[in-house]
């Protein structure tokens, strides 16, 4: 049976037929990652020896240059040999990583097709996780699908907003079967862009900056910075949406930013709205500002968005590594279920939330 032998973790693991990350995340090894599917790079890893074969990925996630220089993407490789390895990114030490079970608290639709979901924690449990990180969550028996966190960690609920997309299983149960009292099966935590004050709060500006449902974990690391002290008149929060009726935090952001003093801006894509801002979310924040040297920027949405910005705003200055940036990617296939027929776990998908 071949092994994998991870510098940040002390023992080795069997790889049985699953892939590297696959196989870790199934041995309760918090490994970093993104989508699951070879589109993001969060997982890249160096070989430190062995030899592993690597399934289709997205050449944008792993250059033929890192190639030659022994990285590999870990939901891609899978081992030919035993393999010794060390991941690559440079956030801090990941949580530990939990699997429990929770109850519905809440179910209410706020838009035309966004849900908000809240999970009760089970009676004297704690739920670590950082602002802006997310969970992956399995209603019922359906597939596995992952949602960030609007909510505040160390609370007694998770909140989720859950995008109703049409002929998506999962969104159409949420919206149309799931009852206050069911039980969700949560693991997590997941994910790079969080709040890590106070680090953050030392930031000339803040941008929080959001497309669709990437809004929240947007919301929790609002809630966070602001209650980290981060100068209110230091923060600006964009909303990218279609038109009015997808602005589904609009009011609850208005009111609050008018009582905190945070600058908050909707971007209407397709709709023309009075005395709005038109056009799409990164035009818009160039045009607000000519430098973004010294600021700290959260992102989060669909690729398309969070490339456009994250392009946008090291052109303008920012330094790459103050940009943290989620991309919710859309789920693989049934047909290539191995990740949640084996694990449990399933592909990034907040991107049902796009």
């Amino acid at each position: 049976m071949a092994l994998i032998h991870i510098d940040q973790w002390p023992a080795p693991i069997e790889a049985r037929r699953l892939r590297v990350l696959e196989a870790a995340l199934d041995a309760g090894v918090p490994y970093p990652h993104g989508c699951g599917t070879g589109e993001c790079g969060s997982c890249k890893t160096q070989l430190l020896s062995g030899e592993v074969t690597m399934d289709r990925y997205s050449p944008e996630a792993l250059s033929e240059a890192e190639r030659q220089k022994g990285v590999i993407l870990a939901c891609r490789a899978r081992l030919v040999t035993d393999v010794h390895v060390r991941w690559l990114s440079k956030a801090a030490a990941p949580l530990p990583m939990v699997k429990l079970r929770t109850r519905v608290s809440y179910v209410g639709h706020v838009s035309h097709d966004v849900v908000v979901v809240r999970l009760a924690l089970p009676e004297n449990s704690r739920f670590d996780f950082h602002p802006g990180q997310f969970v992956k969550l399995q209603f019922a028996k359906l597939p596995v699908r992952s949602y960030s966190m609007a909510s505040q960690p160390n609370g007694s609920e998770l909140e989720f907003h859950i995008r109703l997309v049409p002929g998506g299983a999962v969104g159409e149960y949420v919206a149309n079967q799931l009852q206050t009292g069911e039980s969700v099966e949560v693991r997590g935590p997941f994910g790079e862009a969080y709040w890590d004050d106070p680090h953050s709060a030392r930031a000339s500006q803040l941008l929080l900056l959001a497309g669709g449902t990437g809004m929240a974990p947007i919301l929790s690391v609002l809630d966070a910075a602001l209650g980290d002290g981060m100068p209110p008149e230091q923060i600006h929060v964009y909303h990218g949406v279609r038109g009015k009726r997808d602005l589904y935090a609009g009011e609850r952001l208005a009111a609050r930013a008018g009582e905190s003093g945070f600058r908050f801006v909707p971007v209407y894509s397709m709709d023309q709205v009075d005395h709005a801002r038109q056009g799409l979310l990164h035009e818009a924040v160039a045009k607000d500002f000519s430098t973004l040297a010294g600021a700290r920027i959260y992102v989060a949405g669909p690729p398309p968005m969070v490339d456009a910005i994250v392009d946008m705003a090291t052109r303008r200055g920012a330094d790459s590594a103050q940009i943290r940036a989620d991309a919710f990617y859309a789920a693989a296939p049934a047909k290539k279920g191995l990740w949640e027929r084996v694990t449990g776990f399933g592909g990034m998908t907040n991107w049902g939330d796009l």
